[in-house]
């Protein structure tokens, strides 16, 4: 005679399949989704450095449908970029802002992850300071700091040695869009 499973075993084995197929697919998404960055062409990193020089704030062009620099970005703002490398050293923003005016800042690291971000409201009587190191070039500054005296800038550790800062201004009305680009090329990005 011939042994017959159990009335349970097949919709068993097939839950064993359906659970071990679905964790498989996990994995995989949860891989491409983690390795994507860093194997696109085109990332943010990549456009905006191919239109600047290291280490210098340049005005993006007006954001047009279809010829945008960078995704999803709102039409009504003057967008500005600084793509950074630290190999030769720490990298510095620094300007006066208007007080009554909202510019917005975003420190990326190469592959696109935000590691800090900021408004006009951070700015020290109206001037903003900010210097972005490796971990050993601010162990260097620090060790060169006065000890009865607190750092006057704002120092942030990049997760990468090449990234981007990303500066928003917003222009309340189309006729104001040529103030916000002013607001923006007011400020320096020096390495």
């Amino acid at each position: 005679m011939k042994k017959h499973k159990g009335f349970l075993s097949r919709p068993l084995e097939a839950v064993a399949w359906l659970v071990a197929v679905i964790c498989v697919a996990g994995i995989v998404h949860l891989a491409t989704i983690l390795v994507l960055p860093r194997l696109a062409p085109h990332s943010a990193y990549a456009r905006l450095s191919a239109g600047a020089a290291p280490n210098r704030l340049a005005l993006l062009p007006a954001i047009e449908p279809g010829r945008e620099i960078l995704p999803n970005e709102d039409p009504a703002t003057a967008l500005a970029a600084c793509a950074y490398d630290l190999a030769r050293g720490p990298v510095r923003l620094r300007g006066q802002l208007a007080s009554d005016a909202p510019v917005m800042l975003s420190f990326h690291g190469r592959f696109g992850q935000t590691f800090y971000a900021m408004t006009d409201r951070s700015a020290l009587r109206g001037r903003i300071e900010v210097v972005i190191a490796t971990r050993d070039q601010l162990d260097d500054i620090e060790a060169n700091d006065a000890e009865d005296e607190l750092p006057q800038e704002l120092r942030l550790e990049a997760p990468t040695r090449q990234g981007f800062i990303l500066l928003r201004a917003l222009a309340e009305r189309p006729s104001l869009m040529g103030e916000a680009r002013d607001r923006l090329s007011s400020l320096t990005c020096e390495g």
